[in-house]
């Protein structure tokens, strides 16, 4: 007769087995069962349709490789811990044997099947189920369709502008995440975070700007992309349509000066000199958009250091509070694969292509003027478009609404498709809500340092010629198809007011008129009234 207690003596492993299992029956394991058992039929269930369906749902991807693999994961974490709370339970009251140890014996047949119906469901079953699970959500979670589906309702500017972008086929996490566990990390917390103030409907509208989240673009953007790299000059050309009779074409032709920053390869010059080699470009700017910058420091090659500012204090006192940055590639290529593009640029942009017939009498200026309005809902911004158009014709023209309404109902077909690709009333989004810093038409862009403001201590201003960054190639006159370089020919006479940015009569939809600045001038309603307006004295 042994002495050793019942508790201590060595059971087999299906004795001590169903000892352990006893420790299961508790209502905390009991739900941890339940979830493993829901997620595993879940997960089952999501793989089987995905062999055989050819195409899922953002929403269905979201249960089969995350909600799915989650509840299973916990259950399996749950049931332990209730095993482990009614164990200690158990261990407090007197005269309750636990199995101390179990004793496996593979000689038994019994105990040697157990033991590979185990090993063969872990290893061939779940693991397996969980490693493919675990994998395709970290791949799905990083893809556009995530990012721009999934929230549908949040990201449709940014996912309409993106697939209709240069970098369409760039995906999402490339750019606002890039390589390395820590910025993965971050953005999945960041990520958790943007999921509950969805859930509370507590996100902003519209989002902010992202340019001060991401990573500096030498970690992202120039992988591809190398501004060190790119020297000499590239021709633009960019076609502009009157919003007169005749929608008059002209064309603008410029030589970009790119330029570069390794010498090594060329002179180091031009627009990417802003990306130097060695040396840097810093700035504080004092909104969120970074479109006031009152201070930048100049760090050149040999290490001088110079400071201007445009806020009027010395250039030795301490910097503005604000937004501190190094010049990188999104501080001028801020709208890369999100552009929301003014009514006067898509519209000059789909009569280039023909999307928009040109000789349909004034539909550039029409166009501009409906796709200029502030509507509450696309419903409501579409049946201002089509009542518009179809009223100008009828009313305006009726010959051509008699003869040619094919035309005008393909045109109002395209304005409304300019509108869903750029303007998003749900989430106040338009062309004035990021501004596109490339270029300075519609908004400062390069003006914002580059606008004769910004002085040095030895009183030097940071360059505010047109030349520095573009030549304008100008048609010769009388002679087709010969350009000679020089100055920029303005469409119209300026008349004094040459040292405008053009930002601030150019506002995207529609030119602003001289009577929203000039309160004494009531009766101008043309501005080529401006002269005799002038000459005669006339308010």
């Amino acid at each position: 007769m042994s002495n050793v207690p019942d508790s201590a003596q060595p059971v087999s492993f299906r004795q001590g087995l169903g000892k352990l299992l006893s420790l299961c029956n508790n209502p905390m394991s009991i739900i941890g069962l339940a979830l493993v058992a829901l997620g595993l039929f879940v997960l089952i269930w999501f793989l089987t349709i995905t062999v055989f369906s050819e195409r899922g749902t953002p929403y269905l991807d979201i249960i089969g490789y995350m909600v799915a693999p989650s509840i299973f994961i916990i259950g399996l974490i749950i049931v332990p811990i209730g095993s482990l709370w009614k164990w200690y339970y158990m261990r407090r009251r007197p005269g309750v044997a636990l199995p101390r140890h179990v004793h496996v014996d593979l000689n038994d047949a019994g105990t040697r099947s157990a033991v590979f119906v185990l090993i063969g469901a872990s290893f061939f079953v779940i693991l397996p189920a969980l490693a493919v699970s675990g994998y395709q959500g970290y791949v799905y979670s990083e893809s556009t369709e995530f990012c721009a589906k999934a929230c549908h309702a949040v990201m449709e500017p940014q996912a309409v502008a993106h697939a209709s972008s240069a970098h369409a086929r760039v995906s999402c996490a490339e750019c606002h995440i890039g390589e390395g566990v820590g910025w993965f990390v971050k953005s999945k917390l960041s990520g958790t975070r943007q999921v509950l103030a969805v859930y509370r409907d507590s996100f902003s509208r519209p989002i902010p700007p992202a340019i001060t989240e991401l990573r500096p673009a030498r970690e992202t953007c120039e992988h591809c992309h190398w501004p060190e790299k790119f020297f000499g000059s590239k021709l633009r050309e960019t076609a502009h349509f009157s919003p007169d009779e005749e929608n008059t074409r002209r064309v603008v032709r410029m030589l970009l000066k790119v330029g570069g920053a390794d010498e090594s390869i060329g002179r180091a010059e031009g627009i990417h000199m802003h990306m130097m080699a060695s040396g840097s470009i810093e700035y504080v700017a004092r909104d969120e958009h970074l479109q006031d910058i009152p201070w930048v420091r100049y760090t050149q090659p040999d290490g001088t250091v110079r400071i201007f500012r445009s806020d009027g204090l010395p250039n030795d006192a301490p910097p503005p509070s604000g937004t501190p940055r190094t010049v990188d590639c999104m501080d001028c290529h801020n709208r890369g694969a999100h552009h929301f593009r003014p009514p006067e640029v898509a519209v000059d942009l789909a009569l280039q292509s023909g999307h928009l017939d040109p000789t349909l009498p004034y539909i550039k200026r029409e166009a501009v003027a409906v796709l200029g309005q502030t509507y509450g809902s696309v419903s409501e911004a579409n049946t201002a478009i089509e009542t518009r158009l179809t009223t100008f014709y009828q009313e305006q023209y009726p010959q051509i609404w008699e003869q040619r309404r094919d035309d005008v109902h393909a045109a109002i077909t395209r304005v409304k498709e300019t509108y869903r690709r750029n303007l998003f009333p749900g989430m106040k989004v338009d062309w004035t809500t990021y501004p596109e810093n490339i270029g300075h038409m519609i908004s400062p862009g390069c003006m914002r340092c580059h606008d004769g403001l910004h002085i040095d201590a030895e009183g030097t201003p940071i360059s505010s010629d047109c030349t520095v960054c573009h030549t304008f190639l100008n048609e010769v006159p009388d002679s087709p198809n010969q350009f000679e370089e020089g100055s920029f020919h303005h469409s119209m006479p300026l008349i004094g007011h040459e040292q405008l940015r053009c930002d601030q009569c150019h506002s995207g939809g529609g030119l602003l008129r001289c009577r929203d600045c000039h309160a004494e001038l009531k009766g101008l309603t043309d501005w080529r009234d401006l002269p005799r307006l002038r000459r005669t004295g006339s308010d």
